[in-house]
């Protein structure tokens, strides 16, 4: 658009002085720019830590008085005859998660249960998808299946999932019964994530009851948390 240009003009003895300045209608004195609505920016998919910084978090003696804290190795692959009880046999043998960041492990020994800590840490959401398998299976699989891992197949009879747990940014609990070698006994297991971090605890006592985990969860996941 063209603007006309205005003039401030006197006459004097019937002559014509231009005594003033001409300008456009619109001033030529640059106007701040607006600020614009500032567009919220998609923060950054959370990394998965290192096996480095989940070893500083691993739960150690010091943290289970009453417990003897020893390494631990990784479990093998664990199988089962039912696709959707997968996940939850690998938690309940304490067996291998592939595709990890990374991954530690730790057993704390009181009396004859046996409790293995794992630490595994996720890349994405894969952490929630994880837990959320064990859920379903702990669901879906209570009347049993079989499981097969390095030491054989073992008989899981039966599975009693504890959905009121509550640690971390969500945690199942699960009791399985189980027969291997002609010989009945519990395994207690709770999975816990935190951020893309998973925590599992598996506790078995082949000869006698087993205990629940509460106090190692509770231990680990302080550490986790701090």
């Amino acid at each position: 658009m063209q603007f006309r240009p205005f003039c401030i003009t006197f006459l004097a003895a019937s002559a014509v002085v231009l005594t003033g300045a001409c300008g456009s209608a619109e001033s030529t004195t640059p106007r701040a720019a607006k600020p614009s609505a500032s567009t919220p920016s998609t923060p950054p998919e959370a990394k998965p830590m290192s096996e480095e910084q989940l070893s500083t978090l691993l739960v150690a003696g010091q943290d289970l008085p009453g417990h003897k804290v020893e390494e631990a190795m990784q479990g093998g692959l664990v199988s089962a005859d039912r696709p959707e009880c997968r996940d939850l046999a690998t938690l309940l043998l304490g067996g291998a998660m592939t595709g990890t960041g990374g991954q530690v492990h730790t057993q704390a020994v009181k009396g004859g249960t046996v409790t293995k800590v794992s630490l595994h840490s996720w890349f994405g959401t894969k952490a929630g998808t994880i837990l959320a398998d064990v859920k379903a299976g702990g669901a879906k699989c209570g009347s049993g299946f079989n499981a097969l891992g390095g030491t054989g197949t073992i008989r899981i009879t039966k599975v009693v999932a504890d959905s009121t747990t509550r640690v971390g940014d969500e945690s199942v609990a699960i009791t399985a019964e189980q027969q291997s070698d002609g010989k009945k006994s519990v395994i207690e297991a709770v999975m816990v994530r935190k951020g893309t971090t998973i925590a599992s605890f598996t506790a078995h006592n082949a000869s006698a009851a087993t205990e629940k985990p509460a106090v190692v969860v509770t231990a680990q996941m302080s550490k986790l948390n701090s």
